[in-house]
Formats: structure tokens, sequence, C-alpha cells
């Protein structure tokens, strides 16, 4: 094969033909990749959008174009270029580049009977609703839809409430108040009286410390009158919390829907030349980096090296500078810098100001929308509320065998009082639980295939449909 073994030896021989920058006129930065590896001069340094770097920029895009042209015709494996393979066109590398992250694996959802491996109740801790909220992050396609009003629902539902989340959540509260409904037979047997195998009543074995103890219960008539007290406090607390996921849901709707816009506004507005394509290229690429920083604020530091390898990313396709990336890390609100930049990008374009003002006014709706994302992230349901809500129901179960005591005299020695109170307790404290598991939504929200599929391929795919010419056909 006579063609060029590396992007390097192409570009050398095509700048050395096609500019007029003679070798080594260029400054070396820090050589290499890290200690022990091959190491080659560090690419030039040099403002894109001056004189000379536009015709710089201009000639080592194309001159990238050129090469992978080539190596397509001469049959290489054009696979994702990896970092030693393809520096960027328009920037240095980094100085010691992490290795690009392999592309996510889909989670498994809800929706994926047959393959998502639900845990089984024995098997859950309290810990296991958190790590299982990654699992609930669920798009819905058509497929998904039809099983969703399946009529197979119901006994597909109560195939799997052994697995149900709300075990692992609740699992010590279930215990307790389980174990209290106990205490409260067992109690009454004892001191006060119980029914033989045959269906003789007999006082306790331990009524004749005291022949004038009575039964360990109460009357229902205060729960009946509380119950519809905690019913509005459980139904107010839990549709609240649907109603923060619901904003935030149309919140990531507007995100989307906006960040596409800056890219089919810049395929509008922007010159058809290869100054205005790479800067189309850009702001599209800052405009992905936004809406990855915004889910990584959201997500926390735990997302901090995904969102670094995307960066690194952009970096190696040219698409962001070194610094810029280092500097999108570094930002203590990261969200905000990306838009900054996105600013930045749009004032080096040469458009009419009536359009950039157009451009300009979807980057201030991004601006609202990511400050709504936070307000509803560092503002809870006030926590007197939840407090409030938390203890009533508390105290009205575990009370509650007092009273369901007495009312249940028919099963022998009242024993179905226990099943009972687990049956309520599961589903009272299963709705309050809810509440509490989506009134902070971003962590079950599909984020990053929000961020992945309806923002970077979107656009990406806006970009290359503008770019082939396909939309000026008549």
């Amino acid at each position: 094969m006579n063609g060029p073994r590396s992007y390097e030896e192409f570009l050398d021989r095509r700048m050395k033909d096609a500019s007029n920058v003679p070798d080594g006129s260029s400054d070396s930065g820090d050589k290499g990749f890290g200690e022990g590896e091959a190491t080659r001069d560090a690419a030039p340094t040099y403002d894109t959008f001056s004189a000379n770097g536009k015709q710089l920029a201009v000639g080592k895009a194309e001159a990238f174009t050129e090469y992978m042209a080539k190596r397509s015709t001469l049959g290489v494996d054009q696979r994702a270029p990896q970092v030693q393979d393809v520096p960027p066109p328009m920037y240095a590398p980094l100085p010691a580049p992490a290795p690009p992250l392999p592309a996510p694996m889909a989670s498994p959802t809800d929706t994926d009977f047959k393959e998502y491996f639900r845990t089984p109740w024995w098997k859950q801790t309290s810990d296991s609703i958190e790590t299982q909220r990654k699992d609930r992050r669920t798009v819905f396609m058509h497929d998904d839809w039809v099983r969703h009003r399946s009529s197979e629902r119901f006994l597909r539902n109560i195939l799997s409430v052994g697995s149900s989340g709300i075990w692992g959540a609740l699992s010590k509260e279930l215990a307790f108040l389980t174990t209290t409904s106990v205490f409260v037979v067992v109690f009454n047997m004892l001191f006060y009286s119980y029914t033989d195998f045959g269906g003789v009543a007999h006082p306790g074995p331990l009524h004749s410390l005291d022949v004038n103890i009575g039964s360990l219960s109460l009357p229902p008539l205060p729960f009946t009158i509380l119950m519809p007290a905690l019913s509005l406090l459980l139904i107010f607390r839990t549709n609240t919390a649907y109603f923060r996921w619901n904003e935030a849901r149309t919140l990531w709707g507007g995100l989307i829907n906006n960040c596409r816009n800056v890219v089919r506004q810049t395929n509008t507005f922007f010159p058809d030349d290869d100054y205005h394509q790479a800067l189309k290229r850009r702001l599209a690429a800052e405009t992905g980096a936004f809406i990855k920083a915004l889910r990584n604020f959201l997500r926390g530091p735990a997302d901090d090296e995904t969102l670094r390898g995307e960066l690194s990313e952009l970096v190696y396709a040219g698409l962001m500078s070194p610094t810029q990336a280092d500097a999108t890390m570094r930002a203590s609100n990261r969200p905000m810098f990306c838009l900054s930049a996105m600013s930045a990008t749009l004032r080096k374009a040469n458009l009419d100001p009536m359009q950039a003002a157009r451009i300009d006014s979807t980057i201030s709706i991004l601006v609202d929308l990511t400050g709504a994302n936070e307000r509803i992230f560092k503002s809870p349901i006030p926590l007197v509320y939840t407090r409030l809500t938390s203890r009533f129901l508390s105290i009205f179960l575990m009370l509650m065998p007092l009273a369901l005591w007495g009312q249940l005299s028919d099963s022998w020695n009242h024993w179905a009082t226990v099943p009972t109170t687990f049956l309520i307790s599961f589903f009272l404290c299963g709705i309050c639980e809810v509440g509490i598991q989506i009134e902070e939504p971003f962590s079950v929200l599909p984020l990053e295939a929000f961020c992945d599929g309806a923002v970077a391929a979107t656009t990406e795919e806006m970009l290359n449909a503008a770019q082939s010419g396909v939309f000026d056909e008549v």
C-alpha cells in the first residue's frame, strides 16, 4: 500500500504543498502522550479565527477529508478514529489524553420483561432502591406501549410483586410494623386469653398475674376519623412529587427542542463557506457539550469521568480546544460555561444582526430552562410537610394493630391481624415511597438517552443532511 500510513504523514505532505507555512515554523509543545510511549511534536497552536488561522484551519479540514477518502480507496479500516490515529485537525492534543470511553450499554428497563433482571425480595437491601434507579430510566417505543396496555399486565404485575423495589426500600419499616402486630397478638394470648386447637377459649397463661387486666387493643373509631386526613396528606405528597417529575420532563423536552433549533438555525443562517462550516460544527459540538454538562450537574460527581471522556472526544475530533475542555471541567457552573462558549462562537460568525439575534434568543431560552432545572433539583417539597406526613403515617401504622385485633376476632387467636397489618403497611408506605422516589426526578429520567440520541445524534444528522446538499435538489 503506497498511501500515507498515518494522518500526520499525509498532513505533512498536504500542508507542504498547499500552505506557505515552512517546516518547523511552529513551536513544539509537550511531547508525546505519556512516559514510555512513542512521542511526536505537538500540533501547532494558532488562532483559528485570524486571517492566517482561517486558511490553516480550512486547509487542515480539507486535508483530513481527503486523507479519509484515500484510506477508504486503499481499503484501510475506517473504524472510529483512535487517539493515536487521528489528531485533531484544528487544535493541539491534550498532553496526557485519557483513552476514549466505550459506548455505554443500554440499561435494561422495566419494559424488557424477559431480559430485565429482577432482584427477589430476600436479596434486596435498603440500598437496592437507589442502585435500581438507573434501571427505571425508561424510554417507551411502539412495542412498549402495546405491552403496557396489554390485559396481561395484571397477572404480570402480580407475579413480579416479589421483586418490587418497595421491599428493599421499606424492608426495615415493614419488619418493624409486622413485629408490632405479632407482639399485640402474643401479648393478648399470654395476658388476656387464647383459643386452643379445639376452639375452646382459655385465660392466658400469665393472666393470673393480674386478673383485672384487659386486652391490649384500641377502638377503631379514632382510626376511622384520622384516615381521611392521612389520605389527603399522602395524595398531596404524591401528586406534588408527580408534578415535579412532569415539569422536569417538560423542561427537558424544551431543552431538546431548543438544542435542535440552534443547529437548525445555523444551517439556515450561516453562509455556505468552509469557515462557517467549521463554525457550525463547533457550535453544534458546544451545544452537545452543554446538554451533557447539564446532565452532569443533575447526576452529580459520579458522572464527572463520563463528561470528561465526552469532552475528550470533542477535542480529538477537532471540535473543541483542550483549553476549553479543561476549563469546562474546572467551571463551577458547567452548563452556563458551555452556553457562554456557544455565544462566543456565535459572535465569530459573519451574520446579519437579526439572524444572530434569533440564534441568541434560542440560547437565552436554554439559559432559562437550565435555571428551571436547577430550581427543581435544589428545592425539595418543604421538609416540614414531608416530616409531618412520615410521622403521621408511622404513628398511625404502629397503633393500627391495636384496632385491628378486636375487629379480626373471627380468626384463630386474632392472627389475621399480622398479615392485615403487613398488607396495609406495604401499600400505604408504598404510596409515600413513590412520592419520595419521584420527588427528585432527574435520577430516574433517561437523560443519557436524551443527550446521546435526541440531541447529539439528531443534530449530527441535521448537519450532515445540510452539508450533503440533499435539500438543494429540485
